[in-house]
């Protein structure tokens, strides 16, 4: 990423056994807890965020899941495409907390995360 890139890199870990954390990129809030967020709370341990960039087609969906570590999938968030978007996804253990993962996705400076309800079949 040079001094003008068009791109930023953003991260996801854990924190304790009820906080998600974000940093480097237009979110919400950068701290989420399972007791206190409504897309959250009714879940549990699991939360699904959404990245997407507003003129890309395609975005992301980041699936949490905690299980006395925390840990992370990704998934296109476009129904209709089944290709993930051109970013660059790299997984680390323990680099920021010792009981996660740490999440980081090189995706375009446009690009927010926000919690979403997850989806649930009936």
């Amino acid at each position: 990423m040079g001094l003008f890139s068009k791109t930023r890199i953003a991260k996801f870990w854990g924190a304790g056994d009820s906080q998600i954390c974000c940093s480097g990129i237009d979110c919400e809030d950068n701290e989420f807890t399972t007791y206190n967020h409504p897309n959250m709370r009714s879940e549990g341990h699991v939360a699904t965020f959404s990245i997407s960039s507003g003129d890309d087609a395609q975005g992301l969906f980041i699936h949490v899941h905690y299980t006395g570590h925390w840990s992370f999938a990704v998934s296109p968030s476009n129904v209709d495409i089944d290709e993930l978007p051109d970013w660059e996804i790299t997984r680390e253990w323990g680099t920021v907390n010792s009981h996660s993962e740490t999440l980081s996705i090189e995706c375009p400076k446009a690009a927010k995360a926000s919690v979403v309800e997850r989806v649930v079949e009936e």
